[in-house]
């Protein structure tokens, strides 16, 4: 476990949040999530099939992007 590097002192008081105190000395919150993170999917092994899916085309496409770039050089070519 980690210990902490320097000591507290006397002017190290948050007058902000004196209840919920972080490390930096500002205060702590507790706001709730909101976007794509706010809520569980209902039908998560789906979308986790989805994903794996989706990935998986991804890395192909850039596996076949990759080879047709190689093909448009040789390095036996000689550049004038």
């Amino acid at each position: 476990m980690a210990k902490a590097i320097g000591a507290a002192r006397s002017t190290d008081i948050n007058h902000r949040a004196h209840a919920l105190t972080a490390s930096s000395g500002r205060g702590q919150t507790f706001t709730p999530a909101r976007g794509l993170g706010a809520s569980m999917v209902a039908d998560l092994e789906g979308v986790q099939q989805k994903a794996k899916a989706q990935y998986r085309a991804d890395r192909i496409a850039a596996a076949r992007a990759r080879r047709e770039e190689r093909q448009g050089y040789s390095h036996l070519e000689c550049a004038f």
